[in-house]
């Protein structure tokens, strides 16, 4: 019999029987609480983003918002439903798919979009809600265990109508190769520079880059040699869409490197400056390069065609206007015929009986 109050040091085995007796008690709880789990990871659902976000809608506009469905592990098909509750602009809303579709097996991820139209008497406010995506098995007997696990998620709506807004975000720039300019007849055809660029349209008009200037600089950008302004018309995006667009500037550099500071305007607002390295090529250089024509003709050179061509047109069209003009006939001079008197038939008559 031990006597109380005095401690007896473990033995060393019976201090490892009870470690490994902790240890198999923490695997089983772990395991256990792993597959009570595996079912509802294995069945895992979500979106991105999961929101249909903008502030800068108004009237007549049309957002599109892509909204991508997301399975873990798709190992059957899905029945999809989705319900909305947006107060006062729930019409508004469509779904490229429908409010019903089937999530395929085998598929991670299934994009919907989500397509706002703003009627043209839309009310300038904000307008809130959700859109409400649930999934259910298209089998529910064939669920593990059994038992159907319904998913879902929600898309947070928040929108607003404002008035129009003109902007535009460049996202990237590009300059395609280019000849230099060549003579003919006389006349200087300068080179082209297509510029081309990116545009995000973050207002709610169509709307792009209102004006585009190219300074042209030698090679080592010190010396100013030409500066030149795109001669087309830049074609204006969708709102909310990205879109590249080309500006074309005529340049009368001879072949060589150099260097440009370029400036993108909306309006008389700059939207973007920089600098951009140009180089030009001797004619023929450039597989299918298309260079100006006669719009990109100096008015120098306009005056040259006037002058070779417009005053003998001008003198021919003068001849034609002459000889097709009607002529006047020719009229007979009036004769002259005594005016009759009733009193000189009388005395003629009278003197000739008299006279017998």
């Amino acid at each position: 019999m031990r006597p109380r109050g005095i401690i007896f040091p473990m033995s060393g085995a019976l201090r490892k029987r009870r470690f490994l007796s902790y240890f198999r008690g923490v695997f089983l709880v772990s395991a256990l609480f792993f597959l009570s789990f595996s079912s509802i990871a294995h069945a895992g659902f979500g979106i991105t983003p999961p929101y249909v976000k903008n502030e800068r809608l108004t009237r007549g506009s049309t957002y599109e918002q892509k909204v991508t469905l997301v399975r873990s592990d798709p190992t059957e098909d899905l029945n999809v439903q989705i319900t909305m509750n947006i107060p006062e602009v729930q019409s508004w809303f469509t779904v490229d798919r429908g409010t019903e579709f089937i999530l395929p097996k085998d598929v991670t991820q299934v994009p919907i979009v989500v397509r706002v139209q703003v009627p043209e008497d839309a009310e300038y406010k904000d307008y809130t809600g959700g859109i409400r995506i649930r999934t259910s098995p298209v089998n529910p007997d064939t669920g593990a265990g059994g038992v159907s696990i319904a998913l879902g998620a929600q898309i947070d709506v928040a929108i607003k109508v404002v008035d129009k807004i003109e902007d535009f975000t460049v996202r990237k720039i590009r300059i395609a190769d280019l000849e230099e300019g060549r003579k003919r007849w006389g006349l200087f055809f300068p080179g082209k520079i297509r510029f081309f660029t990116t545009i995000e349209n973050t207002g709610n008009v169509p709307y792009g880059p209102t004006k585009v200037q190219f300074d042209i600089y030698d090679s080592e950008g010190e010396t100013l040699l030409e500066t030149t302004y795109n001669k087309n018309k830049i074609k204006r995006i969708e709102p909310f869409a990205i879109e590249e667009v080309v500006a074309e500037l005529p340049t009368r550099l001879g072949a060589g490197k150099y260097k440009a500071k370029y400036t993108i305007y909306k309006g008389d607002e700059v939207a973007q400056q920089n600098e951009i390295n140009v180089s030009i090529s001797n004619v023929g250089a450039v597989l299918g390069y298309t260079g100006y024509g006669f719009d990109g003709l100096l008015l120098t050179d306009w005056l040259k065609i006037a002058a070779v061509l417009g005053i003998p047109l001008l003198v021919l069209i003068a001849i034609i206007i002459f000889l097709a003009r009607p002529r006047k006939r020719r009229t007979p001079p009036p004769t002259y015929a005594p005016p009759s008197s009733p009193d000189w038939g009388r005395r003629s008559s009278a003197g000739s009986t008299g006279h017998f």
